[in-house]
């Protein structure tokens, strides 16, 4: 991603940048000089706001489509301004009090708060949304066995502490028996169980610990650390999806190219795989314009998520899919104040004695 703070531009320059930006989301149009002049009080004429826009445009913040007269901003435009120009403000008290009548409707299950998040959210930030349902942000072993199947070949059965039930073929040098596999999974269990795979991996190269273990034992725990980091990552089949209507009314996405890319995202991405785990790892609502993580051919998209949860314990991810041409404040509002949202709920959920409104 790149630093917007090193583009050196004038605080006039930054108004215009602004001005461009807020019309373009707002109009689909490009902006010329004489609209700004006409339209905003900068007290300087067309001649000055054409040099303007010639130096943000030499800066790479806008661009000159087609044949137009006017300007758009670029994706680095938009960078610039989410970073250095946008001035996010709370949701109206009287939106926030509608939304939480929502919750105070369904059931007390997460996933329903989840599911009714999406929908919300997509209402109000008028674009698409996605949500996770909370997980464990770290999966803890509870025990495992293993099986001898034939010759030179061991299943591995996982049982998470959630429930979670996962397994795995082990391919070895030599037979082992039953009573073998079963006297090295009772030893391990004893000393394992309750950790993570990470904490697995510390106690697998602390000295000592693999004395006068069996020599499939390293096998064996590679294959535990390696089973229970892929049940901790968030599949693209865990999330909600709301809204995609109010983004192919908009006219970026009026092309089959560009909606079949929305489509694409929307529906069956494999970009989540990486964007999710990436969100749950960060604090604060994170944006994320065009071609700058979803891969190239996804330069018409934006996303805007935030991590929600309980602290390290339990967590989500949900946020807004549109354009590019997206209104970042108010879809960052947005999504702050349903993460927080959720949070307070689940936070009253594992807490039920602790009291109060989630706000």
């Amino acid at each position: 991603m790149e630093q917007s703070h090193d583009i050196n531009i004038s605080d006039r320059q930054r108004q215009i940048l602004t001005i461009i930006i807020e019309e373009y989301v707002s109009t689909a149009r490009p902006v010329a000089s004489e609209q700004i002049v006409n339209g905003y009080s900068l007290n300087v004429s067309s001649a000055t706001v054409r040099n303007d826009m010639a130096e943000l445009e030499r800066a790479g913040l806008i661009v000159q489509p087609h044949t137009s007269a006017g300007r758009a901003p670029s994706e680095r435009g938009y960078r610039y301004f989410v970073e250095n120009l946008m001035s996010p403000k709370a949701l109206p008290a009287d939106e926030q009090r509608k939304i939480r009548h929502q919750f105070h409707q369904v059931a007390m299950e997460a996933d329903e708060w989840v599911r009714l998040a999406a929908s919300v959210l997509a209402r109000t930030a008028n674009s698409a949304a996605v949500a996770t349902p909370p997980r464990s942000t770290a999966v803890h072993l509870k025990h495992f066995e293993l099986l001898a199947i034939s010759d030179a070949r061991i299943m591995l059965v996982l049982v998470g502490h959630d429930g979670t039930v996962a397994q795995q073929m082990l391919n070895v040098d030599q037979d082992w028996s039953q009573d073998e596999l079963s006297a090295l999974a009772t030893h391990l269990n004893n000393a394992l169980a309750g950790k993570t795979g990470a904490e697995i991996e510390e106690w697998a190269n602390e000295p000592g610990n693999m004395h006068s273990i069996m020599v499939i034992a390293p096998s064996v725990l590679g294959t535990l650390t390696s089973m229970l980091a892929k049940l901790e990552r968030h599949e693209s089949s865990q999330i909600y999806r709301e809204g995609l209507a109010h983004i192919l009314n908009q006219p970026e996405f009026r092309e089959p190219g560009r909606m079949q890319q929305i489509l694409e995202l929307f529906e069956h991405g494999t970009a989540w795989t990486s964007i999710i785990p990436s969100v749950m790892n960060q604090e604060g609502v994170q944006i994320i314009i065009g071609d700058e993580a979803m891969g190239e051919g996804m330069s018409a998209v934006s996303v805007v998520l935030a991590r929600y949860g309980l602290g390290e314990k339990l967590a989500g991810v949900l946020g807004v899919v549109g354009p590019v041409r997206m209104p970042y404040s108010r879809s960052v509002s947005s999504v702050s104040y349903m993460s927080q949202l959720l949070s307070d709920l689940l936070h009253k959920s594992y807490n039920p004695h602790t009291g109060g409104e989630a706000e």
